[in-house]
């Protein structure tokens, strides 16, 4: 009996040796993998497929940071697609729906015309003097003027809210005294003609230009009291946000009946 304990003993220690030997064979034998978490380190797939080991809190935004952005894409790509599609099936019903609010709601004015105070010093010897006083804001009430979604007065110009393409447009009537005996104008230099134009300042580059203009020449008077001018201009202008337009003429003293003068721009 005792000789078959020893014998059953001996096996199972051959047994346990074998088994011992085999797992240690396979640990040995199995390839080295990343650990997940250690020392406050973790592993993530890169964006380009590989794992990526680092510091938890790092490669974690990353990750976040990457799968967010590239899920939002996704989505705003979508969305995109199902605004078009719904565009494209409903445009003539919306058209007719917002067509008429669209084109109300574009940036418009009209300026009209109010008595000039005296020519300041600056202006004296100039070529061409701003018309710096319109009926503006509460003024234009009862006249044929009107100020509309976002444009602004500032100091006898009109400052202009979003960029694009607009139609500018101004109206004076000018009057010059004549000579009673020979009708000829009373001025100095009959040779500088009557000008009347609208002008862009960039306040940006802080440059100024001129952008339509008329011109007529002295004549001699039919009645040898006075000359009546009557000057339109327009034009078709790009603008920029905060550009400011301004009308100009050769001499205020011109400027003598107002009520019917006007400035305005609209955009297109």
């Amino acid at each position: 009996m005792d000789i078959k304990l020893k014998y059953t003993a001996i096996i199972v220690f051959f047994c346990v040796v074998l088994c011992s030997a085999a797992v240690l064979v396979l640990f040995l034998t199995m390839p080295d993998s990343p650990s997940t978490v250690r020392n406050d380190q973790i592993c993530l797939p890169s964006e380009f497929g590989l794992l990526k080991c680092g510091t938890t809190a790092d490669l974690l935004h990353e990750y976040l940071e990457r799968t967010t952005a590239t899920q939002y894409d996704e989505i705003k790509t979508k969305d995109k697609e199902r605004q078009q599609e719904h565009l494209d099936k409903n445009r003539v019903h919306l058209m007719s729906i917002y067509d008429k609010a669209f084109w109300e709601m574009k940036p418009a004015a009209k300026l009209t015309g109010k008595e000039q105070p005296d020519t300041r010093k600056g202006d004296i010897g100039a070529d061409m003097v701003p018309v710096r006083e319109w009926c503006h804001g509460r003024e234009l009430e009862d006249t044929s003027g009107f100020e509309r979604y976002g444009i602004r007065y500032r100091n006898g110009r009109l400052v202009v809210p979003v960029d694009g393409t607009y139609n500018i447009y101004s109206y004076v009537d000018l009057f010059e005294s004549c000579n009673p005996s020979t009708g000829k104008p009373n001025v100095n230099d009959t040779t500088k003609p009557i000008k009347h134009g609208i002008f862009k300042f960039d306040i940006l580059d802080s440059e100024e230009m001129e952008l339509v203009s008329n011109v007529q020449p002295h004549t001699v008077s039919s009645n040898r009291y006075f000359n009546s001018y009557s000057s339109y201009i327009s034009s078709l202008a790009k603008l920029k946000a905060g550009d400011e337009l301004s009308v100009k003429v050769s001499n205020l003293t011109y400027l003598k009946y107002t009520r019917d003068n006007y400035f305005g721009v609209n955009l297109i």
